[in-house]
């Protein structure tokens, strides 16, 4: 593989540039940064792309390039298409006095390199832009590669769909969809995933009295709105983990055949489990087998609950207010806008069941925040064999394919502007750290991703 080795022998400089992209503190909120960022990334594709663009939208910039093949003997009007997607957005560093060196200077340590956006997503979008340097200087490339480089993912993405709508005529040929995020499975093997869990959040405020009072003084007449909101949430799913609310479960897909057999074979341990996670038993729906659960059943999650004080700054109060936030991952055929109404619909329910149930949900303010629809590409498909040929040639080993991760990715914006297949490959080790402090990546894995990258593009003109 010639492009490789052009890889391994500027290795260094691309490492450079690399840590040049990490040293911009491109915090979401950031404008500054991040637009300096943008610029960078900018400037950087310009040096081989045939064509670059910052969109700018409401929130933080979007940037697009495309490189058209080179090999003569390929038409690029036949040509494959092929779109990655990444973020140069990162997490804020904080706590910052857990982190070994500076979150923004990064430091290869005992084969790691640590740095905030390292693993989400600099360095996994990176390896990809590396790979396709590394074929286009050796007039190589051999089918059309587009990349949209998205400034607010770990906002949920508000404006992605702005800049798309800005640029449509950009999404018309794309024939797949390739992802670079997040880290690969706990077993440390190389992962295909074929789709993600999506998401809506729901937070619920409740304030039941103008102020705290003395828990003995005025016990037994305030309302603790801490019991009140969780009789509320009891209501919404059984000590058995299934959600009660009425249609949450209607049109829940089924997974296919091979999605099964896939699930199957990753053959989960649930001790390992435990053990990673240090419970003794599991949640949510436990009539249902550990890999239904992980990835094509949908759940119902409090993510925290805030309100009063306690360990050393316990008092004896009955707190006025508490605020309580849910998660809920959805799976195909589940829609944000689907639960939210059914959601709205149960509370409606208590209301008119009972005058306490009304009197508690009058005071409490009800706000759906971050939306993501699932994404599920089927197994069936051919490119699954090229995909998987690619990862085995760039890993040395050969891939579990996952048939739904369970985390969310703001990918329906591009499946709506594409209408292709998505596909998630992460680069990245399990044990990226990535969100917390002394975010790291392997430099090994780095490598790897180059080099599925080369593969996955080279597989692609055959």
């Amino acid at each position: 593989m010639k492009a490789f080795d052009s890889f391994k022998d500027n290795k260094q400089d691309f490492l450079d540039e690399l840590f040049d992209l990490i040293r911009i503190p491109s915090i979401s909120r950031d404008k500054a940064s991040v637009t300096t960022a943008a610029n960078w990334l900018d400037n950087k594709l310009k040096q081989t792309a045939d064509y670059v663009e910052q969109i700018e939208t409401s929130g933080n910039p979007v940037v697009i390039a495309e490189w058209r093949p080179q090999i003569d003997e390929i038409s690029s009007s036949v040509s494959t298409s092929i779109l990655f997607y990444g973020h140069y957005d990162v997490q804020p560093p904080d706590p910052i006095d857990e982190w070994l060196s500076p979150p923004f200077e990064p430091e290869i340590r005992d084969g790691r390199i640590f740095a905030r956006g390292i693993g989400d997503n600099k360095g996994q979008f990176f390896a990809h832009i590396v790979a396709i340097e590394c074929l286009h200087k050796l007039n190589k490339l051999g089918v059309r590669v587009k990349m949209i480089l998205d400034g607010e993912e770990e906002l949920g993405s508000p404006y992605i769909d702005e800049a798309i709508n800005k640029r449509k005529e950009f999404f018309n040929d794309v024939d797949l969809v390739i992802v670079s995020d997040g880290p690969a499975d706990p077993t440390w093997k190389p992962t295909l995933e074929f789709g993600a869990r999506g998401i809506i959040t729901v937070q619920f405020e409740l304030q039941t009295a103008k102020g705290d009072v003395h828990s003995g003084n005025f016990g037994g007449i305030q309302p603790n709105p801490v019991w009140d909101l969780i009789s509320i949430l009891k209501t919404m799913k059984s000590d058995q983990g299934k959600c009660l609310i009425e249609g949450f479960y209607d049109n829940v897909f089924t997974p296919s055949e091979a999605a099964l057999k896939a699930a199957e074979d990753l053959d989960r341990d649930p001790e390992i489990y435990k053990k990673q996670l240090g419970v003794t038993y599991f949640g949510e729906e436990k009539d249902l087998p550990l890999t239904h659960r992980l990835m094509f059943r949908p759940t119902f999650n409090i993510r925290g609950i805030c309100s009063g004080s306690v360990r050393e700054n316990a008092r004896t109060i009955i707190p006025k207010e508490v605020v309580a936030e849910l998660d809920i991952r959805l799976v195909p055929n589940q829609t944000p806008e689907r639960i939210e109404q059914l959601v709205l619909e149960h509370l409606q329910g208590l209301k008119e069941k009972s005058q306490n149930y009304a009197q508690i949900l009058e005071r409490c303010k009800i706000n759906f925040g971050t939306s993501f629809y699932p994404m599920f590409t089927p197994l069936e498909l051919p490119w699954t064999d090229i995909l998987v040929k690619s990862i085995r040639e760039g890993f040395d080993e050969e891939p579990l394919k996952i048939p739904l991760a369970g985390g969310s990715l703001p990918l329906y914006s591009l499946y709506k502007a594409t209408k292709k297949p998505m596909y998630i490959i992460p680069y990245a080790q399990p044990d990226e750290d990535n969100h917390a402090p002394n975010e790291n990546m392997m430099v090994e894995w780095f490598e790897k991703g180059v080099k599925t990258s080369i593969a996955l593009l080279n597989s692609l003109k055959e």
